[in-house]
């Protein structure tokens, strides 16, 4: 009987009762995707990360839900980096910062890990900005299967897609009253997402009473097996960009934006996650999402 070991993180939370659950399986490189879909599935978590190769580089990593494989996984990068660096790679000195790259089949970023001063490192994966197009919707038919009134959602901020990595529906919510009444129905959400070629919808709304940027999000995301993700590093990058693009977040022309995104609330796994944009000329040209992960579960996973 083989073994593999295994760890599950609280991605995007400080606490062991928040944020969105990853699995980490190392020594994975033998194992098929058909196996590592099995795992996944068997684990439950809305993404299962699997270490294929580890070097002074970077690492390989597959990243699969209970559906399909992921070309990306935010929280699932906060998770893996989090494990590696408690397992001894990629440490920083000191008051210092490591760049190295995390590999998926699909593409290669760079991911940033520092070591705040309680000691607990912080993961700061780059993105490219992300692309929309146009959403072709009836705003009545959505707010039915979110069970809102179609005056829960901003008039003055049009609904997007965007089409980096996963193809989401972008849905700007009035306030965070409206967004904590939504009641999802997960099957027609699911059925949508099929008809419309999209994997997830996420809602978002601004949070006045705090200083500096910050955001209310839920996602949906019943088309690639979880019904609602407690915490979204891609999607947030996502939102992020739209709402720089949309005059949202200042004119700021050049520099760096900080957003930070509150999600979870609902499911009672608050997560904090944190959005980065290097702007440039008036353009997003590098957005950097990271944050906390803390470790719930370490052990062996035995596969026949």
């Amino acid at each position: 009987m083989a073994e593999y070991p295994v760890a599950f993180y609280r991605a995007f939370s400080e606490t062991v009762f928040g944020g969105s659950m990853a699995g980490i399986i190392a020594q994975a490189q033998n194992l098929s995707a058909g196996q590592m879909l099995q795992i996944a599935q068997e684990i439950g978590a809305p993404a299962t990360g699997f270490i294929t190769a580890i070097d002074e580089h970077g690492v390989d990593v597959r990243f699969f839900s209970t559906l399909t494989e992921y070309p990306m996984c935010g929280h699932g990068t906060m998770g893996l980096m989090t494990w590696l660096v408690e397992h001894g790679w990629f440490l920083p000195d000191n008051g210092a910062t490591v760049t190295t790259t995390l590999r998926t089949p699909a593409m290669a970023s760079d991911v940033e890990i520092r070591i705040r001063e309680d000691g607990r490192p912080e993961v700061l994966l780059s993105l490219a900005p992300a692309v929309f197009e146009p959403a072709v919707l009836h705003t009545d038919e959505l707010a039915g299967m979110l069970g809102i009134s179609t005056e829960g959602f901003r008039d003055d901020l049009d609904m997007k897609v965007t089409i980096t990595d996963f193809r989401s529906l972008l849905v700007p919510i009035r306030s965070v009253v409206d967004l904590e009444t939504v009641t999802p129905d997960f099957a027609a959400i699911t059925a949508l997402c099929h008809r419309e070629s999209i994997d997830t919808i996420a809602l978002f709304t601004p949070i006045t009473e705090n200083t500096g940027p910050m955001i209310r999000c839920r996602e949906f995301c019943p088309a690639v097996g979880t019904p609602e993700a407690a915490a979204s590093g891609t999607t947030n990058r996502a939102i992020s960009c739209y709402l720089y693009l949309a005059g949202q977040l200042g004119d700021l022309q050049n520099g760096s934006l900080t957003l930070h995104s509150q999600q979870g609330h609902e499911m009672g796994r608050p997560s904090v996650v944190m959005s980065e944009l290097a702007i440039r000329n008036g353009q997003v040209v590098e957005v950097r999402v990271g944050g906390l992960a803390t470790k719930t579960i370490e052990g062996k996973f035995f596969l026949p």
